[in-house]
């Protein structure tokens, strides 16, 4: 049954790894930390339109621990630089919460972006950063307002038509 499937899949994490092979061509994938080597974004997305990072959990001296992290996306198929966390946090505190070096950012973003504020994710026992991180991947041509605007209702699905469209809707938007 679908609800069941939904019901365990929200709380199944996603590595680094596997989420490389499920975006879009025009998406990269990286590490946090592997971006210090960066100057820019645009040369950090080497091409591409976006890029999934993984932050990773440090400790106070900035060891990666063995735990957990958190998908964004860096989105800079806009005139100014997106940074999307399905959290909703600003930047600082997610480089707080996870222990990461801030100056990776501030070189790359600058002083000019625009972040998500609005929290779309369910903290808390799921695992559906990554997901969100997917989804707006596919949809980076979307004004983020927009985006935000699709999570902000309740979806009522009413025959079998509109379940398999829900489904397929992500997967056809990337080959269009």
């Amino acid at each position: 049954m679908l609800s069941q499937l939904l019901k365990k899949d929200v709380k199944e994490p996603l590595s680094i790894e596997m989420l490389q092979t499920v975006v879009p061509d025009w998406c990269g994938v990286a590490f946090y930390d592997k971006l210090k080597r960066f100057r820019s974004l645009k040369e950090a997305l080497a091409g591409k339109k976006c890029m999934a990072v993984l932050y990773q959990i440090h400790d106070q001296k900035q060891n990666v621990q063995n735990a957990a992290g958190h998908f964004i996306l860096l989105n800079g198929s806009h005139k100014i630089p997106e940074y999307f966390s399905s959290s909703g946090w600003p930047v600082a505190k997610e480089l707080s919460a996870t222990h990461s070096d801030p100056q990776i950012f501030q070189r790359l973003l600058g002083k000019k972006y625009t972040e998500n504020r609005v929290p779309l994710e369910k903290l808390g026992n799921t695992n559906t950063c990554w997901r969100f991180v997917l989804a707006r991947a596919i949809l980076c041509d979307m004004p983020l307002r927009e985006f935000q605007k699709l999570f902000q209702h309740h979806l009522n699905l009413q025959n079998p038509d509109q379940i398999v469209t829900a489904l397929t809707t992500l997967i056809v938007r990337i080959n269009i």
